[in-house]
């Protein structure tokens, strides 16, 4: 059990520096650059976040993950899988280990697999927190910047109640003239290109709508609810 907070103060810079690059969870959602990522257990597979990263530009990119910091923990019990798996990060470590990277083509993404998962309880009663960076390398593995920095965190304390994910759906993330979504409560939608420009905005109502779509360039997009409760979903979306 999960929820995902963005930190919408950077929501425009990571689209930005990030157009290059977009990474994915198992459902489809956008991890952006500040999110946390909570769960409320550290089992298997309900805690392995899941993820996929996909090229959006016109060249080759190699990218590496970084064990940037932690809170209540060492590393110990946490496995990161990309390309390889790694158990008992230690602070500092890269995954794939420095200079080696992923190299992912043109238009492409990685496959299943790759996740983050904290196997680690602690005390039982007090928040965990791993910090992770995806960066971007030269071919001689070199950092080159480019990075997008998120926090995994395992919170003993967060109850059902406290999941903060929206109930709202799209029939089909491919599109052409209209977009259907299926809410059950009234929600703010908008809509941003891949440089972090808002291409449209409007209001939803509970229950199944049409959202013309047949403006807007064949491409690819970033959809955001938002509830009054500050509850946020990103649904990575394909005009054709």
């Amino acid at each position: 059990m999960k929820k995902k907070l963005l930190l919408l103060s950077l929501f425009f810079v990571a689209f930005v520096m990030k157009a290059q690059y977009t990474i994915v969870d198992h459902d489809g959602a956008e991890i952006t650059d500040g999110m946390i990522v909570e769960y409320n257990n550290y089992s298997y597979p309900d805690a392995s976040l899941e993820f996929y990263v996909t090229n959006n530009g016109p060249d080759a990119i190699n990218m590496r993950i970084e064990f940037v910091e932690a809170t209540n923990a060492d590393g110990t019990g946490f496995e990161l899988c990309f390309g390889q798996c790694y158990i008992d990060l230690v602070l500092g470590q890269t995954v794939p280990p420095s200079p080696g990277f992923e190299t992912i083509a043109a238009g492409a993404t990685t496959g299943e697999g790759n996740h983050f998962y904290n196997g680690y309880g602690g005390s039982g009663s007090e928040i965990i927190d791993y910090v992770f960076r995806f960066y971007e390398t030269d071919a001689s593995g070199v950092d080159i910047g480019n990075s997008l920095t998120f926090t995994y965190r395992y919170n003993p304390l967060l109850g059902t109640e406290d999941v903060n994910n929206l109930d709202v759906s799209i029939s089909s993330t491919l599109i052409s003239n209209e977009m259907t979504v299926d809410a059950v409560e009234d929600l703010e939608m908008k809509m941003y290109d891949l440089q972090g420009r808002l291409v449209k905005s409007q209001k939803l109502s509970a229950g199944r709508q049409a959202v013309n779509t047949s403006d807007l360039s064949p491409q690819m997009y970033i959809v955001q609810f938002n509830n009054n409760e500050g509850a946020s979903k990103t649904i990575k979306v394909i005009v054709k």
